[in-house]
């Protein structure tokens, strides 16, 4: 049964952030303004948007479940995605401010001088949009399970039909101040919960050694020669990890456009501050609540002590799968060990902070494709008079057909959220990352490159993700092991991160091999760009 403060908290947020829609829309007076909030978002609610849109519910969801699933050592990757991020920055944030654009795909075809890369880009961008959009509403259905007790189908629906009302009416200030807010809130959640749950142990020292006796290897380093797990239990797959979300806080279109929002370069600059410190408080939260999770749901879940389900975590995520139809049952686990607590006031603020995160992700992206779609490919590529004339209506008919596709693929998820966040990653970083960085800093990046690149990278990590999921059995083996005669486990790859360098170095090659580009088109959008940044 629904508990009323948890209730009550979540309608004071959905009560927040429709304020904050109605606000925005009044505030709404063109095309810019609803695709890009006018650029006049500042640093600090810049950088905070950037939180929440980044990290999204693989994160909040998918972090604390990996640590569920693979213990101590992931704890590594999730300090060095942080410790990364103003790192990776550096090579997008204010070269791509001071250029100014208004869609993600505006820079490759001006610095390639072809508009046709519009439609490439356009296909590769909108693919890791459906995957991210799903895995949010994804992360609205666990979250409204929650909440509500209702069924995860329904919360599936009515989560997707919440986005829309508010991407809808409000645009990219409804998206920028919402998010936020968002980021606030769903910081002080996971922050809030990690203390709640030390607390229950009595400190920080009952809370490792409660930790330590429910799991002998967890606190394991990746140096362990027989590691808690084979996928992430090694120095390979720390560094997989991190390799992969470094360069996607520098290269995902959804980050990317953040930048397009803000005054300035100089703002730019600080909004990664703010995001930085805000996030590591963040995933401090979250490895605390993932390493939890075991004991905390073993010892306290109220199924467990109501003797309705045995003292096996597994088993209760199993009675959410059976009972509530929950497609991936481990990302309930963070839900799961909060509900241990058995503290409402705690589950209604981790509750309202996961719908946060999940609705300015799905947000963010649907942003994204509605600006590609109606302005890009409509507008400047078909010269559709109806996109030309009504520019912010046919976004908001983007905005509800792409997340209706991502809703009716959220029912039955292909993976966990984490799993969908890794596939849409690094087939935009292989396919299209090289052509955005060594474009900006690189002279000798060419159009050839781009096209062959985004091509070959794109059909081949998607044919190697699939293949490694349904033949081999798990998304992480690499594809070609069976062919060079190796057992399938005997190479581990996160989310087939190999494509990355590999996308890197092919570029690289055909660029030198290919007709160089015009030099005036390379001293405006390379040279210029990057001077003083």
């Amino acid at each position: 049964m629904a508990d009323p403060i948890v209730v009550g908290i979540t309608v004071l947020y959905f009560l927040a952030i429709i304020a904050i829609g109605w606000y925005s829309r009044a505030r709404m007076k063109s095309a810019t303004d609803y695709y890009v909030a006018g650029r006049q978002i500042g640093s600090v609610v810049n950088g905070l948007a950037l939180e929440s849109t980044y990290l999204s519910p693989a994160s909040m969801l998918g972090l604390p479940a990996y640590i569920f699933i693979l213990g101590y050592p992931f704890w590594w990757a999730m300090s060095a995605i942080i410790a990364g991020m103003p790192v990776a920055t550096l090579l997008t944030a204010a070269a791509m401010r001071k250029y100014g654009p208004t869609s993600f795909a505006d820079y490759y075809a001006d610095r390639y001088n072809d508009q046709n890369l519009r439609w490439l880009v356009g296909v590769i961008v909108i693919f890791g949009a459906i995957l991210y959009i799903t895995l949010s509403i994804v992360g609205m259905g666990i979250f409204l399970l929650a909440i509500l007790r209702f069924p995860y189908l329904y919360g599936v629906i009515l989560g997707a039909i919440i986005v829309m009302l508010y991407v809808v009416f409000g645009g990219m200030i409804a998206t920028s101040w919402n998010a936020a807010f968002q980021a606030v809130l769903m910081t002080i959640a996971a922050v809030i919960a990690a203390i709640g749950m030390i607390n229950y142990f009595g400190g920080l020292g009952e809370f490792h050694a409660a930790v330590l006796a429910n799991n002998p290897k967890f606190f394991n380093t990746p140096a362990d020669p027989e590691p808690n797990h084979i996928l992430a239990g090694t120095w390979l797959g720390v560094v997989g990890w991190y390799f992969t979300w470094h360069y996607g806080f520098a290269t995902m279109p959804y980050t990317v456009v953040r930048f397009f929002t803000v005054m300035d370069m100089k703002t730019a600059r600080r909004s990664i501050f703010w995001c930085t410190l805000f996030a590591g408080f963040f995933y401090l939260g979250l490895e605390i609540i993932g390493a939890g999770a075991k004991v905390m749901i073993e010892k306290a879940h109220p199924l467990v002590v109501s003797g309705a389900v045995k003292a096996n975590a597994l088993a209760v995520l199993k009675y959410y799968a059976t009972n509530f139809g929950v497609g991936t049952p481990l990302d309930y686990s963070m839900v799961a060990a909060v509900e241990a607590l058995q503290n409402p006031w705690i589950l209604g603020i981790l509750a309202a902070g996961g719908l946060a995160i999940a609705m300015s992700t799905a947000a963010g992206w649907v942003m994204v494709v509605n600006v590609i779609v109606t302005r890009d490919w409509a507008d400047m590529m078909l010269r559709s008079k109806f996109a030309k004339e009504n520019p912010v209506l046919m976004a908001r008919i983007i905005s509800v057909i792409f997340l209706a596709i991502g809703m009716v693929i959220a029912i039955n998820p292909p993976g966990l959220v984490l799993d969908l966040s890794g596939w849409a990653f690094v087939v935009i970083i292989a396919a299209i990352g090289p052509s955005l960085v060594l474009g900006l800093w690189w002279k000798g990046a060419t159009r050839t490159a781009t096209w062959i690149t985004a091509i070959i990278m794109f059909v081949l990590h998607l044919y190697a993700w699939l293949y490694a999921k349904l033949t081999l059995g798990h998304h992480s083996f690499f594809f070609l092991g069976p062919a060079l005669g190796l057992p399938k486990t005997a190479i581990i790859t996160p989310h087939q991160v190999w494509a990355i360098p590999v996308g890197f170095l092919l570029f690289i090659v055909i660029s030198l091999l290919t007709k160089k580009p015009d030099p005036e088109v390379v001293e405006k959008y390379c040279v210029q760009l990057t001077e003083k940044v």
